[in-house]
């Protein structure tokens, strides 16, 4: 089967660029303020603990912050404003309190809150990968952290609750224009360095809960879709082929591929089976070369089969990664090599997909389903991303086989974020995302680079670090006084002096 042309085009989850976009440049909600009437404050009560001086004082912060914010619902619902609505246009001062008796917010301002719900992109339930592709800007390694299922219900609970006391307004800043033009800003993915199918957790009793129970916990208590990410799984591991096979029945059902804004396969010259095959060949060792690419094909042939019943799904989208044209000594990574992979790779696709016509017909009932799956793989091939990053290994990679390429250097970008994020806190103008670790610390990010802050989720297993992270701001932290400076005054009618 021939790849006649492979083109640049659609990439469903991009590399975050910085956006020099600020608060002022969307139109103003025309409300900035917060009064509190006393007339509206309701007669609810909480508790807070034993310390009755304390809790007297807490107890009133949050009638006067629900008095608050059942202010701005009304306010909202009267001016039609939520497609507007922007959390950080409102005074925080007047919402403080919200939040007490959220045990995970223990310890936090709203201010915090705010700040590390806005662009929440990760929640990484799982830290570490087996992969080890050439190419991560993860520079991910096999080391393994990951949260308790206590620990990842500690946040999604939390925040479910958080947003019920906001009546459903929202808080992670989706009404940003960028965040409604880029699907990137609208997704709360459940790793940074690991792959999904590797993602399951236990709870203290020893249960398992894998992808789809994790995917389902997010959006039931956040509201937020997140996306599968695979680069597929050594198809003689029994227990990851059968859980790939129920992922793909689970989310073959519309309602349940709801909980997603993507499914991602990664096919690339990066793979480790296959840049050991170019080591071989480089060595001299033909025999070797030849094992390691069909195990990459037959690899990736198979997770194409797994995953036929998702095939159709515009939610699909395979990430095909190598160097352009223009780069230097990159024989065997670059587009001319990737076309003979995906030609190998189709070819053993169609393979599988005659032996289950002749055989059980999980898939395939008639030659025009063939023709059908594989013009749809070769479409979804097609869409080749050239638009490679220095982070991580790359580099390295690089150097070793000698390949001169530019790439997309981030370490200078980080300067100016970092010069806004001391002079604007919170109201940054840089649209940036925030990743809470497997430890619960938050970090301020552009996907490929991270500054590190003092926030740090109250959860069950907070005391047990987590893993580095590779691209980490070694110079700069955001400290909670920066976050918490006094509010800025937005104008309401920027237009009227």
């Amino acid at each position: 089967m021939r790849i006649q042309n492979i083109t640049a085009g659609y990439r469903p989850i991009t590399p975050v660029k910085n956006t020099n976009t600020s608060t002022q440049a969307r139109p103003s909600t025309g409300y900035t303020g917060l009064y509190i009437s006393e007339q509206h404050i309701p007669t609810t009560s909480i508790s807070f603990g034993a310390n009755p001086f304390k809790e007297i004082q807490h107890a009133f912060q949050y009638v006067r912050a629900r008095a608050a914010v059942n202010n701005l619902k009304r306010y909202i619902d009267a001016t039609d404003q939520q497609q507007n609505f922007m959390l950080r246009d409102f005074s925080m001062e007047a919402l403080e309190g919200l939040q007490y008796g959220i045990n995970v917010f223990k310890g936090l301002t709203m201010k915090e809150i705010q700040y590390l719900s806005e662009n929440l992109h990760v929640i990484a339930v799982k830290r570490g990968c087996k992969n080890m592709c050439a190419h991560c800007y993860a520079d991910a390694k096999p080391q393994k952290r990951e949260m308790s299922w206590e620990d990842f219900t500690s946040i999604t609970q939390g925040f479910k609750t958080l947003r019920q006391r906001f009546q459903g307004l929202d808080i992670f800043g989706e009404n940003n224009p960028i965040s409604q033009e880029d699907l990137i800003y609208r997704t709360t993915e459940l790793f940074y360095d690991a792959d999904c199918m590797e993602l399951a957790i236990k709870d203290k009793n020893g249960k398992l809960y894998d992808f789809t129970e994790l995917a389902t916990e997010l959006y039931d208590s956040l509201g937020r879709r997140t996306a599968f990410d695979t680069s597929g799984w050594n198809r003689n591991n029994p227990a990851l082929q059968a859980r790939a096979e129920k992922y793909a029945e689970y989310f073959s059902s519309p309602e349940n591929m709801e909980k997603l804004n993507a499914f991602n396969v990664s096919f690339n010259v990066f793979n480790a089976s296959y840049v050991a095959s170019r080591k071989a060949l480089k060595n001299g060792d033909f025999d070797k070369t030849k094992r390691l690419r069909a195990r990459f094909v037959d690899n990736m042939a198979n997770t194409l089969f797994t995953f036929t019943p998702l095939l159709d799904n515009p939610k699909f989208h395979m990430l095909v990664r190598c160097f352009d044209a223009q780069a230097k000594n990159a024989a065997g990574f670059n587009k001319k090599s990737l076309a003979s992979l995906a030609e190998d790779v189709i070819d053993r696709l169609a393979g599988l997909y005659k032996d289950d016509l002749n055989g059980k017909q999980k898939y395939i009932k008639s030659k025009d389903d063939i023709d059908e799956k594989i013009s749809n793989v070769i479409m979804k091939i097609n869409h080749l991303d050239t638009s490679l990053n220095s982070s991580g290994r790359m580099k390295k990679f690089m150097e070793e086989f000698g390949i001169k390429a530019p790439l997309q250097e981030y370490d200078e970008s980080m300067k100016p974020v970092i010069e806004d994020l001391k002079q604007m806190g919170r109201y940054h103008k840089y649209i940036m995302h925030r990743l809470i670790d497997a430890d619960g610390k938050v970090y301020h990010m552009n996907y490929a680079r991270f500054i590190p802050t003092e926030i740090q989720l109250n959860i069950p297993q907070k005391n047990i670090p987590s893993p580095k992270l590779a691209n980490l701001e070694k110079n700069f932290v955001l400290t909670k006084e920066i976050i918490n400076r006094p509010e800025i005054q937005i104008k309401i009618h920027p237009d009227k002096k």
